[in-house]
């Protein structure tokens, strides 16, 4: 008896031992993790295989990335706790107030660890998958397991992460060289720490522009995290960065909130005070900024995290530091799992504080929080950009419904900047402030976020109204409102099948989209330079011309292919059957020009700024739905441009590819070129308007006062900075360059070079005396940006020269800027 049962208990133990060795990354990958780069589909692989074979982790796919790459969560707890997953998330979201219903059971905290949401910041996603192989293996961490939910994202990019992974394992030398001179040492642009579309998604928390985001807010709202770290890398040079996080923090960000940072950091320093590991705490990565990985979550509930690894792209598996010592990527591994471990273990410690004051955050934010009682948007605004803010209040869920009443309210006017009056009528949307997300809700509209320090490595200005474009005010009384739900806009358009022309309106990013969406169809589109009135109603600058005369080679499909593409785009038609209008141009006048269907390049390449020509290539694809040639910086110079109507050059350094001269041939013989941001630096010498402009017109800044004390250079240095702020532009609203807009628009202003007025050519946009709304600006570049160029137009010989001092889609969030860049594509020159 005492046989059987010792040799049962001994196959147990080996059948015990046999599995647990089966879920080690070596045994599945057949490398020790950190000896080289793994790559996407084998972490994947190794994290369903894990869930495969325990009880205690499930796999959830919550997405694809824009190639096609997996994006998933491992979720670690009792197999009684996954078995009552569903039930324990619902109590959590019932805690939030984000949804109704009654608690059944248990709450437990939930812990949620991202990695590597920059691609070439690798050891992150190594780091995961060492944190699921001792979660799962080993039993000392089974009271976590027990009480806690744990998820772990390993690659919220991994589109970034397999195109550095790639690189790396075709060039890394046998066996790894640690020199900095080492090809593996220096990769080629972009580099993996951007997406697809070159966006940095640790920006794109809040604005929702990327798949990878978006797919991943909804799942984060299942979970709603209690818990969240997001795993980043910096310079090799440096050691180790983790929590308290540096000021500024935002000032909505509360006590507790700021409590747990320190114990989650007192923790990590135990691990690494026993290693006698370098770290650094509360400098340089701030919570002022609500769209990293660190800060939204934090307005959501949550506490967040930002870790941060000496490595980067730069490091690969080895490199020499500057003090001569060699830092690993197995070190690197090592020190992320250890910070992750802690974490999870400050989470268990704490969990029924978690909980507590995390239902204690959601019950303030139900009573509103901060001055503003609600946000108006008027129905007065363009159909479209309403649509455009009500779908990300939407994916953030935020509450929202129409006024049933009409009154004059006392807020802030967002048009005006400034405190006054407005009348709201019933209809208006209304976005009030006591609600679930009461404190997301008031970060992202507060006009004027107040900054406890000026430095900062981000905007310090943002606020959705002048991002959308909108007439808004923040209300400082309640208003009473009923709540809708955002249905999709329906084709609209009952009129008969036969017109003389159609006509559409040019109001927003959509309308740029439906002409694009024309052309790509060989429908032949025109647009009014002048308002008119035609069937009774008044048409404004930029309203699209369908004529039947011009496209007599669709024949009798004209009618059907028009309407077609007006269904499809969601876009409303007014047909009609004359071309005499009752009061300004006819259809047949010259002022109605013909779009001719332009052939774009967008250059890239080395020197040009990833992020800044991801924006344009994902506004040309993804907004426009239009065609665009992409010409790398290793053979621009045998292209011939003349093959060309446009050519986009986005902000960077051009230098290097000497094509100053073949871009202003390329203009004088007629070409269109769309310069933004620093691109513009292109055509501030030679023979461009642009230059003579500035001649004399710069100085070198500020002096510096010889007498500074070392410990302040940083701080003086911000002076000439500015790193992110409202300004409102005056537009000339007659040019084509501004159809569309009302005569004021507002950009994120991160440019520190102030351009003067062009002598000869058209300022189109400018910032006037006041046009200052927001945010930090260095007290030196402040005071030479009033009465300077925003947004002009030069020609060049039979060409034309689009100037963007700022970038009009920054990020892809900025809405406002959309259909103004359109404008520039399609309107100007024609």
């Amino acid at each position: 008896m005492n046989k059987l049962f010792l040799g049962l208990c001994f196959s147990w133990l080996s059948l015990f031992a046999f599995s647990q060795e089966q879920l080690t990354v070596e045994s599945y990958l057949g490398y020790e993790v950190g000896t080289t780069f793994t790559f996407h589909h084998e972490i994947v692989g190794y994290f369903q295989h894990v869930a495969a074979n325990s009880e205690m982790v499930n796999y959830i796919s919550y997405g694809k990335s824009n190639e096609g790459r997996d994006l998933g969560v491992a979720v670690i707890s009792s197999p009684e706790n996954l078995k009552n997953l569903d039930q324990l998330l619902k109590n959590n979201r019932i805690n939030t107030g984000l949804e109704k219903g009654q608690i059944q059971g248990n709450n437990l905290a939930i812990c949620w660890l991202s990695y590597n949401i920059h691609g070439d910041e690798a050891s992150g996603a190594e780091a995961a998958l060492s944190t699921l192989e001792a979660l799962a293996t080993q039993k000392k961490y089974q009271n976590w397991i027990d009480n806690l939910i744990i998820v772990l994202d390993p690659c919220e990019n991994p589109d970034g992460r397999d195109r550095y992974a790639q690189w790396y394992r075709q060039v890394a030398s046998i066996p790894h060289n640690a020199s900095r001179a080492s090809i593996e040492h220096n990769p080629p642009w972009p580099g993996g720490r951007v997406n697809h579309y070159l966006f940095d998604l640790n920006r794109d928390w809040a604005w929702q522009t990327q798949i990878e985001s978006q797919q991943r807010l909804k799942l984060y709202h299942r979970f709603m995290p209690h818990v969240h770290v997001d795993l980043h890398e910096m310079g090799y040079n440096q050691p180790y960065f983790f929590a308290p996080a540096a000021e500024p923090f935002h000032k909505d960000i509360t006590e507790w909130q700021y409590d747990f940072q320190v114990l989650v950091g007192d923790n990590n320093a135990k691990y690494f005070d026993k290693k006698g590991w370098a770290y650094y705490t509360t400098e340089v990565f701030d919570l002022f900024y609500p769209s990293y990985g660190d800060t939204w979550p934090i307005f959501n509930g949550a506490i967040g995290f930002t870790y941060e690894q000496g490595g980067s792209r730069n490091a690969g598996t080895c490199v020499v530091r500057e003090t001569g010592d060699t830092l690993t990527l197995k070190e690197r591994v090592e020190h992320h799992f250890t910070t992750s471990i802690s974490t999870i273990e400050t989470t268990y410690t704490n969990r029924e504080k978690l909980l507590r004051e995390f239902k204690i955050y959601f019950d303030e934010n139900q009573k509103g929080i901060g001055e503003y009682q609600a946000y108006v948007i008027k129905q007065s605004n363009d159909p479209d950009r309403i649509k455009a803010i009500l779908d990300l209040l939407d994916k953030q869920r935020i509450q929202y419904g129409k006024s049933t009443i009409s009154k004059s309210i006392n807020g802030f006017d967002y048009n005006a900047n400034k405190e006054q009056s407005r009348a709201i009528e019933k209809g208006d949307i209304v976005v009030p402030s006591a609600q679930p997300q009461s404190r997301l809700l008031k970060v992202l509209f507060e006009p004027n976020a107040e900054l406890s320090d000026s430095i900062t490595y981000d905007l310090t200005a943002w606020a959705l109204p002048f991002a959308y474009g909108l007439d808004a005010i923040a209300s400082k009384e309640k208003i009473a409102h009923k709540s809708f739900t955002l249905s999709k806009q329906k084709y609209d358009y009952s009129g008969p099948s036969r017109a003389y022309a159609y006509l559409a309106k040019w109001g927003d990013a959509n309308d740029a989209r439906f002409l694009s969406a024309l052309i790509n169809e060989g429908i032949k589109v025109r647009f009014a330079e002048k308002p008119f009135q035609s069937g009774g109603t008044t048409y404004a600058r930029g309203t699209l011309i369908i004529n039947r005369s011009d496209n007599a080679n669709l024949k009798g499909r004209f009618d059907e292919m028009v309407q077609a593409t007006a269904k499809r785009e969601s876009r409303n038609l007014t047909a009609i059957f004359t071309g005499k209008s009752e009061k300004g141009m006819d259809i047949g006048s010259d002022a109605v020009r013909y779009i001719k269907p332009p052939k774009i390049a967008l250059i890239s390449g080395d020197g040009v700024n990833p992020n800044a020509f991801g924006e344009v290539w994902h506004y040309f694809e993804q907004v426009l739905g239009y065609p665009v040639t992409i010409l790398h910086s290793s053979y621009i110079r045998r292209i011939d441009f003349s093959n060309y109507d446009v050519i986009v050059v986005t902000s960077g350094s051009y230098g290097e590819m000497n094509i100053r001269s073949k871009l202003t041939n390329f203009a004088s013989e007629g070409g269109k070129i769309i310069a933004i941001g620093s691109g513009m630096s292109l055509f501030s010498s030679g023979s461009t308007k642009l230059a003579a402009a500035l001649k004399g017109k710069e100085d070198s800044g500020g002096k510096d006062d010889p007498l500074m004390r070392y410990e302040d250079r940083e701080r003086a240095s911000i002076s000439e900075g500015i790193e992110g702020a409202v300004y409102q532009v005056s537009l000339d609203d007659s040019h084509p360059l501004a159809f569309g807009e009302d005569g004021t628009m507002h950009l994120i202003k991160r440019n520190s070079r102030v351009y003067p007025y062009l002598q000869s050519g058209w300022n189109i946009g400018t910032f006037k005396r006041d046009a200052h709304v927001s945010g930090f600006v260095g007290s030196q570049i402040k005071s030479k940006i009033p009465n300077s160029l925003a947004i002009g137009v030069e020609n060049y010989g039979s060409g034309k020269i689009v100037y963007f001092t700022d970038s009009p889609i920054f990020r892809g969030f900025w809405h406002s800027g959309k259909l103004v860049l359109a404008n520039a594509v399609f309107f100007v020159g024609n």
